[in-house]
């Protein structure tokens, strides 16, 4: 193999690499006939931006509980001032101080004109309840922040599956369209055979020609309700509305329904709306503690240690016969509360209160979740015995059907009992479809009730 060919091989790698790498979506349509709805369930989760945002905001409540950690650490700084007076501060003394007669006064300066000190600077709060409170409310608001993220993540979970689903049963409906629109096709070509060998009138010709008519009609708008619905679903993918998607087909034969087991009514507690709410009375404890922390005392640890040089004259950054001074210090103070005119106090009845208000909601809140299980349960418990029913009434309107077509083409029986019959049919079709799309449905709905819809996607 020739260098050049090495290269274009080489180049040809890359540009597939790139290809791939930056247009991902390009190459998907390119390899792929159809998305799964797993595979839409992870497009549309990394390409949300308000889930993004979610994401974001739980790296911006840890760094707020870092930021926090921080204030419990010792603090160290190097500090140094240059300070040179134009004109030395003059104070006035008693002369006795120096030997003169009491009950005078005399000026003199006690300070020269430069002063140079540097320094290196530790302090600790040894103890602070304050800080140790402040730092619960912070982590707790990074626990909250992962709850909200998870909520929204279930929204889209949720979208995207119900619309998803509605997609994949409106095709089915379409495609059955396009059978019956044959099947009237098949029976306009029998029934002219029949009107030419005097066996049928021209009004059963038209009768079938405005029968065909109508129901494409019916394709028409079922093919646009279609395509709004895939153009809502790219909404929800976060996809351009030209992104060639496609759906997977819904197969029938293949349907199998889930069994439905007896429902946990303790399961509303894993929502995260319950959740959310019951950290927000977690959050008003803490809150609680941090006020009741303003009674406690706090000690702080200060620590000073440098040096000071002066000089009467203007001599940058030199002592006077180069005397270094040691400025050192060590400092611990004690801050005890006494009196705040009854602010804490009331902070503390105005925390209690909203907390009673918490548990009101939260109390709320647990009965309308169970409600909803409750409601999901008898929904799907409802539609699985209605798609049972009319999954025997479908079987029996093709019996039906393929009996008086029969009839029909034997001359036994008039086009109006064949239209009788195929609008029999196509009502059974429609009634089938429809329980089958809210069975489906409430599934969804008895997940999300329990809160097991992210669980389903792992």
């Amino acid at each position: 193999m020739s260098t050049t060919d090495t290269l274009h091989q080489l180049f040809f790698i890359v540009f597939r690499l790139v290809i791939v790498c930056v247009f991902p979506y390009v190459s998907l349509a390119q390899t792929t006939d159809t998305l799964p709805l797993q595979q839409c369930i992870a497009i549309a989760i990394k390409n949300n931006q308000s889930l993004q945002n979610k994401h974001l905001d739980e790296l911006i409540e840890q760094a707020r509980v870092n930021e926090t950690k921080a204030d419990l650490y010792p603090q160290a700084k190097i500090k140094g001032s240059y300070q040179y007076y134009l004109d030395v501060p003059t104070s006035l003394v008693p002369s006795s101080a120096f030997g003169g007669p009491a009950g005078e006064y005399t000026f003199t300066q006690f300070q020269v004109a430069q002063n140079v000190t540097t320094s290196f600077d530790i302090s600790w709060q040894v103890y602070n309840p304050a800080i140790l409170a402040a730092l619960k409310i912070t982590k707790l608001s990074k626990t909250m922040s992962k709850v909200a993220t998870k909520d929204k993540l279930e929204a889209i979970i949720y979208d995207v599956s119900a619309t998803y689903l509605n997609v994949q049963i409106n095709e089915l409906q379409a495609d059955l369209t396009r059978a019956n629109i044959a099947n009237l096709k098949k029976n306009q070509e029998l029934t002219t055979q029949l009107f030419n060998q005097g066996f049928a009138l021209r009004s059963d010709l038209d009768n079938l020609k405005v029968s065909i008519v109508n129901l494409e009609t019916v394709l028409s708008n079922q093919l646009n309700g279609i395509s709004q619905l895939n153009y809502l679903l790219k909404v929800y993918m976060g996809l351009t509305i030209d992104f060639p998607l496609k759906v997977e087909k819904y197969r029938l034969e293949a349907d199998s329904t889930p069994l439905l087991a007896d429902v946990d009514t303790a399961l509303y507690k894993k929502r995260s709306a319950y959740i959310s709410v019951q950290q927000a009375g977690d959050l008003l404890l803490l809150e609680r503690e941090s006020i009741r922390s303003g009674f406690r005392p706090s000690v702080n640890l200060i620590g000073s240690f440098g040096y000071s040089g002066l000089n009467p004259e203007l001599q940058l950054f030199t002592a006077y016969n180069n005397r270094w001074y040691p400025t050192n210090l060590i400092q611990l103070n004690v801050e005890i509360p006494v009196f705040d005119g009854f602010k804490k106090r009331n902070q503390l009845l105005i925390n209690q209160l909203k907390s009673q208000q918490n548990h009101n909601s939260l109390t709320s809140l647990a009965n309308t979740l169970k409600m909803e299980q409750v409601n999901a349960q008898n929904d799907f418990k409802r539609y699985l015995k209605d798609l049972e029913y009319q999954r025997e009434n479908l079987k029996l309107a093709n019996k039906l059907y393929s009996q008086k077509l029969l009839e029909y083409q034997n001359s036994t029986a008039s086009l109006n009992d064949m239209i009788a019959v195929e609008n029999t049919l196509k009502s059974a079709q429609t009634n089938y479809l429809n329980v089958l799309v809210k069975l489906k449905m409430a599934d969804l709905d008895l997940r999300k009730a329990n809160g097991q819809l992210i669980n389903n996607q792992q």
